[in-house]
């Protein structure tokens, strides 16, 4: 008798690798399903396809001959966030949306991205699996969704929230069909590795100054794009036509910083030199690089202490990279 309840907290994210594009590797295997640190799981919108529409006939009143439910061509999304580690799954997301491997990741000037097949031979890094699972598997089914990119990657730190513990958040979609009724026993290897933070990073700096900072955000936006269609759903996948970096950060307004209004203001030239740089101590706790950006908004923040709050949006020159991020 199904007796229990739960709590969205209940369930826990993980994500596999795949050999196969779209095909869920076997769940059971040595440590295959990463764990990933959740503040709590969003679950996905089922989005099928309905027409319930009258048709003309004798009858005023819909007829069962009338309905028609597809579940093949439709985008499955998932959104994350909870505190970043720096261990294999929450490296391997960047590892995805970035498209890279190196020591540092990096998005070069002339990056163009993943792209392939459904159900050929796995480009490392391209897609994943990813599990929502269930707390048990009597009174809920653990969620698999195969073939999925990340599609949004951020990094976040706030001096006023957790002690400026550095946070992520994603978006993670497929253009497979789902498995929503999964009851694998999965093996699980656990996130490890401590917390970072904003206070132990070394350099600090936005637009070629060194502010005092009190929070910092970096995305990377990538979209998925689908086409063809199948019974397992679509059978291609590629990034959209721009994958973007975008970065923020909020600083004391002082000799240093009161230059940026005027900056934006009469904004003529991008900054092409430590446009967005966040240096840790240890280098590979995920140091920030982004050398060339415009300043896309820049705003006086009247809290109890007087701030300006910036933004800038990456850009390449021809030649290096538009981002890297090093956590190897």
């Amino acid at each position: 008798m199904a007796n229990a309840a739960f709590s969205p907290k209940n369930f826990k994210a993980y994500i596999a690798a795949e050999s196969t594009h779209g095909t869920v590797p076997t769940l059971t295997g040595s440590n295959i399903c990463k764990a990933l640190d959740v503040d709590s799981v969003s679950f996905p919108s089922l989005n099928v396809t309905q027409v319930m529409d009258k048709r003309s006939s004798a009858s005023k009143v819909f007829s069962t001959t009338e309905f028609f439910q597809d579940n093949k061509s439709r985008t499955t999304e998932v959104s994350l966030s909870g505190t970043l580690h720096k261990d294999t799954g929450h490296i391997a997301l960047l590892q995805n949306i970035m498209f890279s491997s190196a020591d540092p990741l990096a998005i070069g000037y002339n990056w163009t991205g993943a792209s392939g097949l459904y159900g050929t031979t796995t480009t490392a890094l391209s897609t994943f699996t990813l599990v929502l699972a269930s707390p048990d598997t009597t009174d809920g089914y653990n969620i698999v969704m195969g073939g999925c990119m990340c599609t949004n990657f951020s990094i976040s730190a706030d001096m006023g929230t957790d002690g400026g513990v550095y946070k992520w958040s994603a978006t993670i979609s497929s253009g497979r069909v789902p498995s929503l009724n999964n009851t694998d026993a999965l093996s699980i290897a656990a996130y490890s590795g401590s917390p970072i933070t904003l206070a132990t990073a070394s350099v600090k700096k936005f637009y070629s100054l060194s502010p005092i900072m009190a929070n910092f955000g970096l995305t990377i936006d990538s979209p998925a794009v689908y086409s063809g269609i199948a019974s397992t759903g679509y059978e291609a996948f590629t990034r959209g036509a721009e994958t973007s970096v975008t970065a923020n950060a909020s600083m004391k307004l002082d000799s240093v910083t009161r230059v940026l209004p005027d900056n934006f203001d009469t904004q003529s030239t991008h900054d092409a030199a430590d446009a967005f740089t966040i240096t840790q101590t240890a280098a590979a706790d995920f140091s920030i690089a982004m050398a060339s950006g415009y300043l896309t908004e820049v705003s006086y923040n009247e809290g109890d202490m007087m701030m300006i709050d910036a933004s800038l949006k990456g850009v390449t020159i021809g030649s290096g990279s538009l981002l890297t991020i090093d956590c190897a």
